[in-house]
């Protein structure tokens, strides 16, 4: 469950093109770059967080947290159309590296009329466990910059792309695509390639693209070794997500003798050199480490009580807000120390932690009511009679609510446009599965799809087994007042609404059993 959160952290947003999950630390052996020092590093294997004990340990204990985190990434999956025309899932991708240098480079360049890039390498670098649609991605890919530069010379892209059954290479030229482009007062200087090499080995794909002023197809030489970095070595070696990254000089020396600059934080962080740190999932626990090395004693020292300070009052804080408390109990078991010139932050948490941790967090999201509570909108319906529903069905024939009395009815409306909606009808089917059709009837309610549309819906998720209501004209939305989507209401044996429920909650298929088991029994 918890690797689905960690694989949206490798998703990083969208480096649009190529953006997604590799073990370690990679860099192309070019030169001026393999043997330069690294700037920026991230580095994720998620397959090793998803098989670890505490990993599998929170997937059996907390079953609908998983299936939410399930369902969250099939939605991702239909969203993306890059995972889409590389013939992938987000669950495919297994591991994840971004890799950064020249930015005090970027930085000393830096000034009132020009911007360059071209002392920037940029190193991205994933593996997944299925094969790629090689000819398929680089269709979408050529269609998407047609698409995206309508005029100049971006119309006449050369790729230069070499195209096997088992590899596929390219080279960008970034600096043509931005001459298409209208260009501000400020000069921004692009001077720079995109190298991509794809290449399938088995059942793995295993992406490699740099941006940099080179016009060589990427070549196959790797160090695949992060101890180049001293201070990641300080770090717990079964790490699986590693980041760093080096403070800029020309960064420090604006801040430095700035009389403008008062704060104590900014002023504190003048004194950090480099930043690394790396998160363990290890059989019973997670463990955290956080490293600031800084130019001598002096500076590590003022940082660390910027920090102890900072801790006290955070605590002060967290403890006044009930919807805190996750957090306040994470911080308790953070520890800080001095090593030389470097402040050492570290936290562990074990399965039990990890159960207070979670149950605060439920807690916080849902919340005892108040004694009284005034019930607007749908929900004043909760006492009073169902209002009449007769609609066509999906599956043939029509729908009356009315010949529903002696059994409870269970309405879900939602729409193929919604992404909580899709989500939540899983938890319902799931919810409702154990009871006898003599008891209980569950339908969903759809507005906005075609028949045609709705057959390949559940076709392609498998949910055959959904009663589905067409309310063509929007009667039954206006006639239990749904304004939010996914709207769910429970009407008991004597015809009257139970309950209205809107919005997606992970904890709604359990609720929902509760409630039905009480008013069955």
């Amino acid at each position: 469950m918890f690797v689905k959160s960690t694989k949206c952290l490798g998703l990083v947003s969208n480096f649009r093109l190529i953006w997604l999950p590799l073990i370690c630390i990679t860099y192309f052996k070019k030169p001026g770059f393999a043997n330069a020092d690294m700037d920026f590093l991230l580095s994720i294997d998620a397959r090793s967080i998803e098989s670890s004990g505490v990993s599998r340990w929170l997937e059996n204990k907390y079953p609908q947290m998983s299936q939410w985190a399930d369902n969250f990434d099939r939605d991702l999956d239909q969203d993306r159309e890059i995972l889409n025309a590389m013939g992938l899932r987000q669950n495919d991708f297994t591991h994840f590296t971004a890799l950064i240098n020249g930015i005090d480079a970027l930085a000393d360049s830096n000034n009132s009329n020009q911007l360059s890039f071209s002392d920037l390498f940029l190193s991205i670098n994933i593996m997944a466990d299925k094969p790629m649609d090689l000819p398929r991605f680089l269709s979408w890919f050529k269609t998407q910059l047609r698409d995206k530069f309508t005029t100049g010379v971006a119309q006449n892209f050369n790729l230069g792309e070499v195209l096997t059954e088992k590899s596929l290479k390219f080279i960008l030229p970034i600096s043509k695509f931005y001459q298409s482009v209208e260009q501000n007062e400020s000069q921004l200087v692009l001077d720079m390639n995109l190298s991509v090499d794809i290449t399938l080995d088995g059942n793995r794909t295993m992406i490699h693209a740099l941006v940099s002023r080179s016009n060589d197809y990427l070549g196959g030489s790797f160090d695949v070794s992060e101890k180049r970095i001293p201070l990641l070595n300080n770090l717990p070696d079964d790490r699986q997500i590693s980041f760093y990254f080096k403070l800029p000089d020309s960064l420090r020396e604006k801040i430095v003798g700035n009389d403008k600059i008062s704060d104590p934080l900014i002023n504190a962080f003048a004194g950090v050199h480099e930043i690394a740190w790396g998160v363990a999932f290890r059989d019973e626990s997670i463990s955290l480490e956080l490293l600031f090395e800084c130019l001598d004693e002096v500076s590590a020292n003022g940082l660390n009580t910027l920090y102890q300070g900072s801790l006290g009052m955070a605590q002060l804080v967290l403890a006044q807000e009930p919807k805190a408390r996750a957090a306040l109990i994470a911080l308790r078991y953070m520890n800080s120390g001095i090593r030389e010139n470097c402040l050492h932050l570290s936290m562990e948490l074990n399965s039990s932690v990890i159960a207070e941790v979670v149950s605060a967090s439920v807690s916080a999201l849902s919340p005892m009511p108040p004694i009284e509570i005034t019930k607007i909108g749908a929900r004043r319906l909760e006492g009073s009679p169902a209002p009449n529903l007769f609609l066509p069905m999906l599956s043939g024939g029509h729908f009356d609510l009315a010949q529903q009395k002696g059994k409870v009815v269970v309405l879900g409306f939602w729409a193929t446009w919604s992404g909580p909606s899709i989500r939540n009808l899983p938890f319902l089917l799931e919810a409702t599965s154990e009871f006898n059709s003599s008891e209980l009837k569950l339908v969903s309610v759809n507005q906005d799809a075609s028949r045609e549309e709705l057959l390949e819906f559940i076709d392609q998720y498998n949910m055959h087994e959904l009663s589905i209501l067409l309310d063509e004209n929007s009667s039954a939305y206006d006639a239990f007042d749904v304004k939010g989507l996914p709207h769910t209401v429970v009407i008991d044996q004597d015809g009257l609404v139970h309950d209205v429920a809107v919005g997606f909650s992970p904890f709604q298929g359990s609720d929902l059993k509760r409630m039905l088991t009480k008013l069955i029994k």
